[in-house]
């Protein structure tokens, strides 16, 4: 457990920039602020990670357990894909439309930091199942 405590941890700490950007894009542009948004987000939540993972020193839990950055892509694109299959296929989200804006807001920080949180944690699992590095 002290190791999926880690992960949520580093998550909140990339997440600091991660959210950053989209949230100040989607304050500032007019018009097309969410696809803007949304733009950045997918690519701050590939890259941050990515390249944290890239450092040696990047290890979790106790154990210092890597996680392998090839499956990191992986679960990203696969964490992207359900929640677009989830959101625009399958979820009837009138109930969040008719929030007040900081509520929305607040649901969609919270729906960055899990997604970002979820990926990490999938391909901490996978990594490790595939014979992930101690350091």
């Amino acid at each position: 457990m002290n190791t999926l405590l880690d992960i949520c941890k580093r998550s909140l700490y990339m997440n600091l920039f991660i959210v950053a950007i989209p949230v100040i894009s989607y304050m500032i542009h007019n018009g097309s602020s969410a696809a803007v948004a949304l733009v950045w987000y997918l690519l701050l939540s590939l890259c941050i990670p990515w390249a944290y993972l890239s450092f040696r020193t990047s290890t979790f839990g106790n154990a210092n357990r890597r996680i392998n950055r090839i499956v990191y892509v992986v679960a990203w694109a696969a964490i992207q894909f359900g929640t677009y299959k989830l959101i625009f296929l399958g979820m009837n989200l009138d109930w969040l439309w008719s929030l007040p804006a900081i509520g929305r807001d607040i649901i969609f920080l919270g729906g960055m930091y899990g997604q970002v949180t979820v990926m990490l944690v999938i391909a901490y699992l996978i990594s490790q199942i595939l014979g992930g590095q101690n350091e």
